[in-house]
């Protein structure tokens, strides 16, 4: 099969897209002086209000090591090479 991936311009292999979702999460109090939530643990996720996230219109990909990157930065890696 052939085809193409590609890496970022520091060589590491794009994952994926960098995404943001609301989430919730849960706290048992809040200190009335520090004004500080007490995280009680867990969140509640609400996956339909998933985005891709942009930088000048441009979808932001990530690599490897976490860093972002637009498609026009990046680099095709032949496969089948």
């Amino acid at each position: 099969m052939s085809g193409y991936n590609f890496k970022s311009p520091n060589g590491n292999l794009i994952v994926g897209t960098a995404e943001t979702v609301l989430a919730t999460a849960w706290i048992s109090h809040i200190d009335p002086e520090t004004e500080e939530p007490q995280y009680e643990g867990g969140t509640k996720i609400y996956w339909n209000t998933q985005e891709t996230l942009t930088r000048d219109d441009k979808i932001l990909f990530v690599c490897t090591d976490g860093e972002e990157w637009t498609f026009d930065q990046l680099m095709p890696v032949d496969q089948n090479a």
